[in-house]
C-alpha cells in the first residue's frame, strides 16, 4: 500500500514549505505529493501555474534576490533550473546563472531568513561521469554537458553554504524522468507529440537520433515521492540517488511507446539529430534511497509511457 501525504507516515515536522521551480513539471506533482495548503509557498518566473489550495503563489525569477514578502519557511525544495540538456547546450551562459547562481540565491534567502530550515536540493545523475557500471552516490564526478556541470556547481555551493553557516542541506541527483506536463524539450513527450502527429497526417515516418544510449528512467509521482522520503528522512550533508538499478535504451522506450500508440510507424535515422557527447550508459545504483529510506518505485516503464501517452492523446 502507498504511503500517505506528509501528514502520514513519512512525516514532515508542522511548518510552511516553500518549492522553487513549482511552475516546472516536477513541481505540481510534488506540490500534491507533500499535501501542500495553506500557509505553503511555491515560486517562479511566473505565478501563471496551478497549485494546490491554499499555497501562496509568489514571483521569483531566479537569480535575483527574493521577494521581500517571502518570509521564514521549514523546508525549502529547490526545483528551479534549466532542467534540459539540449536547451544548456545552446544556452550554456543562461544554464550557469538559473542553475548555479540561481542556487546561491536560493541558500543566501536560507541564510538570512530561515538558517534553521531544511533544504533538499534537487539535482542530477548528469554531474556523473560515464560509467559501464551502475552508479553509486560515491561515484566519481564528471559531466558532458553545461546542465551537468552546473548542476555539479551548485551541489558544491551548497555544501560550502551548509558547512560555513550550518545548514541543513540534502542533496538529490534524480535519473532521467517523464509524466505529464513535461516540456517537449524533453525527448519522450516529443515521441508522444511526433507519433500523434503521425497519426494525423497519414505519414509513419519518425526521424530519430541516436536511440543506443541506455537511461535508468522514472516516473514522476516516484521521484516526487522520493523527495518527500529525502526531506523528511534524508542525513543532512547526504546525497541521494533517485534511481532504480534498471535501464533501457531509448530505442526501447520509443518502440514502447509505438506499441502503446497501437499505430505501425517506421524510424529513419538522422545524423543532424544526434547530440554532442551523448552518454552511452547511465543507470543507477538505488541502494541508499532504498535501504536507508525505504523508497522504491511504484510505477514501470511502459505504465509511465502509457500515462505520458494518455495525456498527450487527451490534449490534442
Amino acid at each position: 500500500m502507498s504511503d500517505m501525504h506528509h501528514r502520514g507516515i513519512i512525516s514532515l515536522e508542522p511548518g510552511p514549505i516553500l518549492v522553487t521551480g513549482a511552475a516546472g513539471f516536477v513541481g505540481y506533482h510534488l506540490m500534491k505529493e507533500l499535501g501542500m495548503g495553506e500557509g505553503d509557498i511555491a515560486t517562479d518566473v511566473t505565478v501563471d501555474f496551478e497549485a494546490p489550495d491554499g499555497v501562496s503563489k509568489v514571483r521569483w525569477n531566479l537569480p535575483s534576490p527574493p521577494p521581500e514578502r517571502l518570509g521564514e519557511v521549514r523546508y525549502i525544495i529547490h526545483l528551479a533550473a534549466m532542467s534540459s540538456v539540449s536547451k544548456s547546450l545552446k544556452e550554456i551562459h543562461k544554464a550557469y546563472e538559473i542553475n548555479l547562481m540561481g542556487t546561491v540565491s536560493v541558500l543566501e534567502y536560507m541564510v538570512s531568513k530561515c538558517p534553521g530550515a531544511k533544504m533538499l536540493l534537487a539535482s542530477s545523475a548528469e554531474v556523473y561521469k560515464s560509467s559501464d557500471d551502475l552508479i553509486s552516490e560515491n561515484f566519481e564526478i564528471g559531466p558532458r554537458n553545461p546542465y551537468g556541470t552546473t548542476k555539479a556547481a551548485a551541489e558544491i555551493a551548497a555544501f560550502q553554504f551548509a558547512r560555513n553557516y550550518d545548514l541543513d542541506i540534502v542533496v538529490t541527483r534524480a535519473f532521467p524522468h517523464m509524466g505529464p506536463r513535461q516540456s517537449l524539450d524533453f525527448a519522450f513527450p516529443s515521441f508522444c507529440r511526433r507519433i500523434i502527429d503521425t497519426r494525423l497526417s497519414g505519414n509513419n515516418i519518425i526521424r530519430v537520433g541516436n536511440l543506443s544510449p541506455v537511461r535508468d528512467y522514472l516516473y514522476v509521482t516516484d521521484v516526487a515521492r522520493a523527495y518527500r522520503y529525502v526531506l523528511s528522512r534524508g542525513q543532512s550533508g547526504s546525497v541521494y540517488n533517485i534511481c532504480t538499478g534498471k535501464g533501457n535504451s531509448i530505442g526501447d522506450m520509443v518502440r514502447m511507446l509505438i506499441d502503446i500508440s497501437e499505430m505501425d510507424i517506421e524510424l529513419e535515422t538522422d545524423p543532424n539529430l544526434f547530440r554532442p557527447a551523448d552518454v552511452e550508459f547511465q543507470v543507477g545504483d538505488p541502494s541508499r534511497l532504498r535501504s536507508q529510506l525505504g523508497w522504491k518505485p511504484e510505477v514501470d516503464r511502459e505504465e509511465g509511457l502509457r500515462k505520458l501517452f494518455s495525456w498527450w492523446e487527451a490534449g490534442i
